[in-house]
This record gives C-alpha cells, sequence and structure tokens, in this order.
C-alpha cells in the first residue's frame, strides 16, 4: 500500500461520538485491514506503576461483554483466515488485524467491544501479570532493552520517557489484585474513549457500506475526550554534550552518535531529515562511511533512526567499530562534523535536492512493497496529529526546500550532541535499573565541543556527483504469451536457465536469480567456513561499488547456501542486466587482500559469538535445521572452523570453485525474450565451466517407532523445549496433511499452554519444512519449568487432543476455507512472484501448480482421514521424532544413551537420509 497511491481512494469520516475514520477502498482486494491507535501508550501510566498501560492492553484480549472467553477475539480472526496483534509504545497504544474481507461486518463489532466494553475478571489479571514478568525476564539479557533502559535513566527525569514501560511482577504484585482492576479500569475509561482513537479500515468496502457496520460498532463507545500531553523537553542541559558507556554482553563495538532536535520528523511535507539521512549515510566513494572504512575504523553504518514523539526526534548515526575504531571516537566524531558542514554548503545546490525528489517520485510511483497492514497502522497514529487533508497535501506537494533543509541542519551542533559508546571494557560507574546493565554518563570539555563547532578538515570526504544509475525513462516490454509461464531457454550440461514475463504487475522491474552449485564449497565444514569468509569480503569489496544502484532502485544480494551460493538481482530491469555481468566479474576476479580477511574474520567471529548468545528458542530451531539437513553447520563449529581459517585458504577455494560447478538461473520480469536471451548468453560466456549436475540437499530421516533427544547449551536461565515430527515423506498428501495439522492444532496449544497454564512467554507451533520434506513443530520457552515438565505438557496436550474429535470436526470447516484460502492467494507484488517462481523452479515445479494440487488434496480431504492421520502420528507409527531442548538453569532431562544425539558429525554419519 502506497499512500499517495490510494489518495483517491481514501475517505474520512467522524462519527457522531468523535471517532476519526479513514477509510481506503479497494475493490480489488479480497482481504481487509484495520488498525486502531490510541493516544493511551506508557506515557500516561500512573508514575506508582509503570507498565499499566502495558498490562491493559494485555487484558483487553482477555474476554468483553461480546466475547467473555480469553483471547476469543484472536479466535474469530483466526477462523476467518487472519490475525491480530498490539503494540504499547510511548504516546500511543495501537490494536491491529487483518482478515478475509467477507468476515469484516462481524470482526468490527468484535473489536469495538475489545477496546470499549472489556471484562477486568481477577483472575486472568493476576495470569497476566505472570505473563507480563515472563516477557520481562526473556528480555532481561536482550542488548537492546538494556539500552533502552539506560537511555530512559539518561533522560530527563521529568518525561514520561523516563519510566520503566514494560512492568513486572514486582511492580504489580505491589497492589492487591482489586486495586489494580480498579486502576485498569479507570485507565481505560480516560484513554479508550472514542475522540481519543483513530480508525483506519483498508477494504473493498466503500464509505457508504462501512458507515453503518462502524455506527453499529464503534459509534457505542463513549466519546471522552482527547488526552493532552504537556511534555517538558526530552533532555535537560546537563544530558547534552555527553558521553555515555555501557557494557553490553553481547561481543559488541559501538558507537551512536545522537543529535536531540525537535519534532522535525512531523515536517510531513518537505521531510528534511530523509535527504540528510540519505547523505549521511551514502556509503559511495567520498562518503562518510567509505572514509571510516578506508581508515579501518568501522564496518556499518546507519543514519536516521532513533525515538521520536510529539516535541522531541532523536537522530541517529549508528556505526559499527572495530578496535581500531573504539580508540579513534573523537576523529569519527570530527569527520561526522565534517560531512555535515559540507551538506550545509550543498544544500544551495538545487540538483541534489531534485535528485532526491526523483528518487522519492520512483519510490513512489513504482513501491510494490504493499503492506497494508503496516501502512494503516502508520497512516492511524499519523491521523492523531494531522488530518486527512493535510496528509493527502503533503502527499500531493512533498516538496523539500533550501530553508527548510538549512534550518533542520541549524540543530545539528555539539550542543545538542549524544554520544554512546558500546563495548565490553569500557568504563562504568552506575547500573541501571531492572536489567543490571553498567554504564556512566559524563559530560565532554568545552575544549572538545568548541573543536567539533568547527571541525578539521577530512580530505578523502565530498559531496557525491550525480547518481549514473537513474534512468532517463522507464518503459515496458511487450508481453509474450508463451512467456506467461517459466521456460527453459538453455539447458546445458551444468547450465540450466529459465526465463518467464510478468504479465500480472506491469511494472518496468524484474529479478535475475543465478545459483552457483560448487562442490568444492560444500564437502566440509573448513570449505564452508572459507566461502563465508571470502563471500563477506566480497559484498564488502562490493558494497561501495554499487551502493549508488542500490539507492536508484536496482538491488543485488550474493548469499551461501548448502550447495555453494547465489546472486540474486532485483528492482527496475533496464540496466540488471550489466548489474549482473559486473557482479560475475567482481566475483570470479576478486581476492581480498590479508587486512580485509583479518577484518572479516573477526568480525564473522563476532557474529557467530553473537549467534550463541541467542535466546533458547532460536538456538533449539537453529541446531534442527543442522541436524535434519546434511549440508549444514551449527553455528559453535563455525565459529571454530573460522576462528582456525587462513588467508591461504581463501586463495586456494577461489582458485578451485570455478574449476567445476554447477549453474542454475531464472530471469523475471520486464524483459522481453530476446532481451533474457542476451543476458543469459552473456553469463554463459562468464561461466564457461560449468560442467557439473546439481548437488543434492539431504535430509536426515528420523527413525519411526522411538523417539531422539539433543540437548543444546545455551547461555540463559529460561528452559526451552522443540518437539518436531517429521512426515514419513514428502509427497503432496503428507505436505498437505502437516499444514492442516498444524493449523488445527495451534489455537488450542497456545490457549492450553500459554494463556490457561502460563507455562511460558514464547509458545507456538510451526509448519516447518526442510529441502521441501514437511514437518510440525511444537515450542515453549519457560523461565519457571524444566524441560521435561515443559515436554510432558506438550505430549499431555497432544495425547488429550485425541479425545477433542466434536471440537476439531466444528473447526474443520474454518481451517479448510482458510488454508484453501491462503494457497489460492496471489503474489502481492512483482518481486513476491518472482521469489515463489524460483522457489517452484527448485522444487522441480515449473508449471507453478503445486498449490493447486496442495488445495485439491486439502479439498478432497474428510475428518474422518485427518483423524486417523493425527492417530498414527500421535502414536509415533509414521512420523520420526526429535526432541531439543534446552536446560537453562535447569536440572537437564534424563535421556537413555541409545536415543539420545551427542554428537551432530556423529548422528550424521550414521543416519538415513532423503535424497
Amino acid at each position: 500500500m502506497n499512500i499517495s497511491q490510494d489518495l483517491n481512494s481514501t475517505e474520512s469520516l467522524v462519527l457522531e461520538n468523535g471517532l476519526r475514520v479513514l477509510v481506503i477502498h479497494k475493490p480489488e482486494v479480497d482481504t481487509c485491514c484495520v488498525s486502531v491507535s490510541g493516544k493511551a501508550g506508557h506515557f500516561f501510566d500512573p508514575t506508582d506503576c509503570p507498565g499499566l498501560a502495558h498490562l491493559l492492553e494485555h487484558m483487553l484480549f482477555m474476554g468483553n461483554d461480546l466475547i467473555p472467553e480469553p483471547n476469543g477475539i484472536n479466535d474469530l480472526i483466526e477462523q476467518a483466515g487472519g490475525s491480530i496483534n498490539a503494540w504499547t509504545g510511548t504516546e500511543f497504544a495501537n490494536y491491529h488485524f487483518q482478515a478475509h474481507a467477507q468476515a469484516l461486518p462481524r470482526l468490527l463489532p468484535a473489536l469495538a467491544a475489545m477496546l470499549g466494553a472489556p471484562h477486568f475478571k481477577q483472575e486472568r489479571i493476576a495470569a497476566e501479570i505472570q505473563s507480563i514478568d515472563a516477557e520481562y525476564q526473556y528480555k532481561r539479557k536482550d542488548d537492546l532493552r538494556r539500552l533502552y533502559q539506560i537511555h530512559k535513566e539518561t533522560a530527563n527525569p521529568a518525561h514520561p520517557f523516563a519510566k520503566f514501560s514494560v512492568g513486572n511482577e514486582l511492580i504489580f504484585n505491589q497492589f492487591p489484585v482489586s486495586t489494580l482492576k480498579e486502576m485498569l479500569s479507570n485507565f481505560h475509561e480516560q484513554y479508550y474513549c472514542a475522540k481519543n482513537l483513530t480508525l483506519c479500515v483498508y477494504s473493498p468496502f466503500s464509505v457508504s457500506q462501512l458507515t453503518p457496520w462502524l455506527e453499529g460498532s464503534f459509534g457505542l463507545l463513549a466519546a471522552g475526550s482527547a488526552a493532552e500531553l504537556e511534555l517538558p523537553p526530552l533532555y535537560t542541559a546537563g544530558q547534552l554534550g555527553t558521553q555515555i558507556n555501557i557494557e553490553p554482553l553481547q561481543a559488541a563495538k559501538r558507537l551512536i552518535i545522537t543529535f536531540a532536535l525537535p519534532a522535525l520528523h512531523l515536517d510531513i511535507s518537505s521531510k528534511p531529515l530523509d535527504f540528510i539521512s540519505h547523505v549521511l549515510g551514502d556509503e559511495a566513494s567520498g562518503s562518510l562511511f567509505a572514509y571510516l572504512k578506508a581508515k579501518g575504523w568501522i564496518s556499518n553504518l546507519i543514519a536516521g533512526s532513533g525515538i521520536e514523539g510529539q516535541n522531541f526526534k532523536d537522530f541517529n548515526i549508528n556505526l559499527q567499530l572495530t578496535e581500531s575504531g573504539l580508540k579513534q571516537q573523537n576523529d569519527i566524531i570530527n569527520a561526522v562534523f565534517y560531512v555535515i558542514e559540507q551538506l550545509k554548503q550543498a544544500a544551495t545546490e538545487e540538483w541534489r535536492l531534485q535528485e532526491k525528489a526523483k528518487l522519492n517520485q520512483l519510490a513512489r510511483q513504482y513501491d510494490d512493497s504493499h503492506k497494508p497492514l503496516q501502512a494503516i497502522s502508520e497512516l492511524a497514529e499519523l491521523h492523531q496529529y494531522f488530518s486527512w487533508d493535510e496528509i493527502a497535501n503533503a502527499c500531493v506537494s512533498e516538496t523539500l526546500t533550501q530553508q527548510s533543509l538549512c534550518d533542520a541542519l541549524a540543530y545539528f551542533t555539539p550542543a545538542n550532541l549524544r554520544v554512546k559508546v558500546i563495548a565490553q571494557g569500557v568504563h562504568t560507574t552506575k547500573r541501571c535499573a531492572y536489567y543490571d546493565a553498567a554504564y556512566a554518563i559524563e559530560p565532554y570539555t568545552e575544549q572538545q565541543l568548541a573543536a567539533w563547532q568547527t571541525p578539521s578538515p577530512v580530505q578523502a570526504i565530498f559531496m557525491s556527483p550525480p547518481n549514473p544509475f537513474i534512468g532517463d525513462s522507464y518503459s515496458l516490454c511487450k508481453n509474450e504469451a508463451q512467456f506467461a509461464l517459466p521456460q527453459q531457454i538453455v539447458s546445458d550440461k551444468g547450465f540450466d536457465f529459465w526465463f518467464c514475463q510478468d504479465h500480472i504487475f506491469n511494472v518496468p522491474k524484474g529479478d535475475i536469480f543465478v545459483s552457483f552449485d560448487i562442490p568444492s564449497l560444500a564437502q566440509n565444514i573448513h570449505q564452508v567456513a572459507a566461502k563465508r569468509l571470502w563471500l563477506a569480503a566480497l559484498n564488502d569489496f562490493l558494497q561501495g561499488r554499487f551502493y549508488r544502484a542500490e539507492i536508484a532502485g536496482l538491488h543485488y544480494r550474493i548469499y551461501g547456501h548448502q550447495g555453494g551460493f547465489s546472486i540474486h538481482t532485483r528492482g527496475f530491469s533496464a540496466q540488471q542486466g550489466q548489474l549482473l555481468n559486473h557482479l560475475i566479474d567482481a566475483i570470479k576476479g576478486f581476492t581480498p587482500d590479508p587486512q580485509t580477511f583479518k577484518q572479516v574474520q573477526l568480525l564473522q567471529c563476532q557474529s557467530l559469538h553473537n549467534t550463541l548468545l541467542n535466546k533458547p528458542i532460536n538456538r533449539l530451531f537453529s541446531r534442527l535445521s543442522v541436524l535434519i539437513q546434511k549440508n549444514t553447520h551449527a553455528p559453535v563449529e563455525m565459529l571454530d572452523a573460522v576462528q582456525h581459517c587462513q588467508f591461504d585458504d581463501i586463495q586456494r577455494l577461489r582458485d578451485r570453485a570455478f574449476d567445476y560447478y554447477h549453474v542454475d538461473g531464472l530471469i523475471h520480469g520486464n524483459w522481453s525474450s530476446s532481451a533474457a536471451r542476451r543476458i543469459v548468453d552473456s553469463v554463459q560466456t562468464q561461466t564457461v565451466s560449468a560442467k557439473a549436475p546439481p548437488l543434492p540437499r539431504p535430509v536426515a530421516k528420523l527413525p519411526v517407532g522411538k523417539t531422539l533427544y539433543h540437548e543444546v547449551a545455551c547461555e540463559h536461565d529460561d528452559a526451552a523445549v522443540v518437539l518436531y515430527l517429521q512426515a514419513p515423506s514428502n509427497d503432496i498428501q503428507d505436505v498437505a496433511m502437516c499444514m492442516v495439522l498444524e493449523q488445527m492444532l495451534a489455537g488450542s496449544f497456545f490457549t492450553t499452554l500459554r494463556t490457561e497454564k502460563q507455562l511460558g512467554y514464547i509458545v507456538g507451533t510451526g509448519y516447518v519444512p526442510h529441502n521441501q520434506h514437511p514437518g510440525i513443530a511444537f515450542y515453549i520457552q519457560s523461565p519457571n519449568n524444566a524441560p521435561q515438565v515443559l515436554l510432558d505438557h506438550i505430549s499431555a496436550f497432544l495425547q488429550q487432543q485425541t479425545s477433542e474429535k466434536a471440537f476439531y470436526e466444528g473447526y474443520w470447516p474454518h481451517i479448510k476455507r482458510n488454508l484453501l484460502k491462503q494457497l489460492q492467494d496471489v503474489d502481492i507484488n512483482q518481486s513476491m512472484r518472482s521469489q515463489n517462481i524460483w522457489q517452484s523452479l527448485g522444487a522441480k515445479d515449473p508449471q507453478l501448480n503445486n498449490n493447486q494440487r496442495l488445495a485439491q488434496a486439502i479439498e478432497s480431504m474428510r475428518f474422518s482421514d485427518i483423524e486417523h492421520y493425527a492417530t498414527d502420528m500421535n502414536l509415533n507409527q509414521t512420523f520420526g521424532q526429535l526432541v531439543l531442548f534446552a536446560p537453562g538453569k535447569f536440572k537437564t532431562m534424563n535421556v537413555a544413551n541409545d536415543v539420545f544425539i551427542p554428537n551432530i558429525a556423529d548422528f550424521k554419519s550414521k543416519v538415513e537420509f532423503y535424497l
């Protein structure tokens, strides 16, 4: 969804009770999206009960006058093929769902009742306190949460941003549950009223159709009054011009340079911060990034992100440092101020503003991201600040002027500076509340601030020339009927290439995929480690060369996979063939220098080490993929292999890699068949050694009749368990049955084990295929229960479901309808269709009818078929079973030696594989 593209299909109205509504009428869609924004974020929490707004968000899902059952609205929306979610932010809370459009008349009253007539049952309040505390405990070792809390403690204590926003058991249990119920009721009455909410609806229904439904549901809300916020400055004078040292848990080295600004993000007509981000985030030759990277001080730079509200905006320049960069903070900050001075001078060059306007216009005109739920949630919040006329006018007359840019740049001064240094071993003097993270804050000297006011020149930094990748015209080619489906236009030994036109979206865009299966990159973990380092160095080398292509809508990605690596280009089709040629030339000719190798090796080790600190449930799913897929390796083993890799290994790997390999490719989008053939001919000329067959992707065949167990060490207090059930084959019937059973059990599993039994914050199910082989996973992560307890609950749940025949038989029509709808859903943009075609070719489905075959299998299913299949699965008669667990602070599981997997390599050497 693109707001500027939907101006003519959007109308605003105000219900009699004062609720402001935006209606986006899209007759061609068959889904609906609804978002409600309320000025009811944690800024409004009582001082003595931080987190109350968050607790209220949870309680709104716990039953109301229309649907009294806990999570009943979740079930209702899931039955309508959708999902609902919510978040509580600083100023606003947001509730949003997506579902089949025909369900909207019955979903609007459900959402209105959820927001307007909740039940605050005391037993549910107590249960949700446990849920929030589990969420809090789960995040206590999350470095982002720790950083956020330190940000709060170094802001103005009189500003509501300084309040703790999550809540926990200690805070809520200060009050009797009856008192909390009264506090929740009062908060709800004050802030969940019509004049304090904005609603946005995206659907195939017109305003005239929607109005009676809206009046009959949301029109029942009490009018109330809009909440007002009188906010002091976000920072006191003593909190600016400062450095904040923070010690992380992960092996991070980061420098965050922050400028404290007024609410410039609300300048929606000229958007000066977008242009400033564009320049400071440039990665091409002559940029701030290119200079700092060439000095060996940084490896990554992101500009522009930061907290924001009605009277404040943090503009961040977030840099990932090297070891030497950690010692050059002052020089890095000097370079930032030098770029800002150059930008102030360049603001008078009209062509720069025109070029950015052209890029913005292209992005709007050909935007195909199509994420309506996210877009309308942002629009609902924007409507809290602005009328629809103001929003629409800003979209039509978006013009960045020299004056607005200069006015914004006037705030980028040392006086508004806050710098965070995040690294292990930094000097700290305090520990933050709730997360126990070490930090220190101290002012810069007057001399230092004065020096940055007139920064020393940096000769290697200069403003960019005009972007050569911006085209003059973006035309569409003629459709050729024979290429509406993929056609193999080259099939030689070692080289297979397909072509398919875009006959649906009619945009001047396309995607090209080229995959290299290379035996010498996939035979053992040492080759895979060397490949990982070589690809990282290659991407590092290409980053600056093609950054401006990325800015102009011509994107590329080079990434490793089980058999070798792939190139994926996407975006405007005109210059993609040339870009692909450049990339293949670079791949075949590039060799990193020793210094780059060392830097890349250090970063890869840091990344792998941080992976080992991931949450237990993430670690378990990662290990599941490693155990099931033959050509994958665990991060702990890969870390060791990367650490021991030598520079000469990279050289030998590159020299051998292109002696013998296989190439698969696809061109899909806005090309004629003759243009596509020219691109393929060029690729074939560059890959004359493509003589090998494709490499297989074996999947471990778990034994039937016994359950295997594998323990994953994890530096986290929570315990976690994943029960993985592997289907007996990858035929259509098994795939369809796994999809059906996962969907059928998901809601009950969550409600039983999370909502009712409160076993943990992370509880769920998933359909988990590995290389097209289907399976189902059930998982729990818990701060309060040992893995054996969690597994017992999962097993008991699955056994219990065999006696719930009546419930599931009644539920089956909803599941069938939703799955058939998902399988019939069309791709929402050209690039998504390209991805799906590429995946279909990998699954040997060039006719693109796999979803149709799945739909036919599901359509023909009888409930008795599902019942028999589920019984066989439950009795361990047809499915392989694997339990992965992380003990956390609890006792490990007692497992017999004959079913325990102590060593990954040993398991893979003995197990059979599906080929």
